[in-house]
C-alpha cells in the first residue's frame, strides 16, 4: 500500500512488478503443496526443480515484457488474473479434497481466503471513481488483502 502514497514511475512499476510476484507465488507454492514436491524423493525433487524453473522463467519474461516492450496495463492485469484464477481454483479443489477426506475445520481455510480474495479482487476488477476524493476502488482492494493474508499465516 506504501506505494500508492506518492506514485512515481519506479513506484508503480515495483507495485506492478511486486504484485505479479505475489500472485505467481501462489500458483508456484499450490502444486509444491498439494502433490507434496517438498519430499526429498528423487522424482519429486525434479519436478520440484522444473517447476521452480518454469516459474522464474515465467516472472522474468512477464517483468522484461513489460520493461523492455510495452508498459501495458491491460495485458498485466489479464496475466495476473489469468495466474489467480489457476491458483485460487487450485488452493480450493485442496481445500474441499482435504475436508471431504479429514473433515477438520482448518481444512477450509485455503478455501476462505481464496473465497476472500476472490471478493476483493472485484474491487480491483469492478472500478470506481473515488468516493469523496478519498476511497476509490483499488485503496478498498489494497485493505481487502490484509485479512486473507492473516488467516493464511494462521
Amino acid at each position: 500500500m506504501i506505494f500508492h502514497t506518492r506514485d512515481f514511475n519506479l513506484t508503480e512499476k515495483l507495485d506492478y512488478f511486486a504484485a505479479g510476484a505475489n500472485v505467481l507465488y501462489g500458483l508456484y507454492y499450490a502444486p509444491i503443496r498439494i502433490f507434496r514436491l517438498e519430499r526429498k524423493e528423487p522424482r519429486k525433487q525434479s519436478v520440484l526443480r522444473l517447476w521452480t524453473i518454469m516459474c522464474m522463467l515465467m516472472y522474468t519474461m512477464h517483468v522484461l515484457y513489460l520493461s523492455l516492450w510495452s508498459w501495458d496495463y491491460t495485458y498485466n492485469m489479464a496475466a495476473n488474473v489469468v495466474v489467480g484464477i489457476i491458483s485460487n481454483l487450485l488452493w480450493s479443489v485442496f481445500s474441499y479434497v482435504q475436508y471431504q477426506r479429514i473433515g477438520r475445520t482448518w481444512a477450509v481455510w485455503p478455501g476462505l481466503c481464496v473465497a476472500w480474495v476472490i471478493m476483493a479482487m472485484s474491487l480491483e476488477l469492478l472500478d470506481f471513481p473515488p468516493w469523496q476524493g478519498v476511497l476509490d476502488a483499488h485503496s478498498l482492494w489494497h485493505l481487502g488483502t490484509v485479512v486473507p493474508t492473516v488467516l493464511w499465516y494462521k
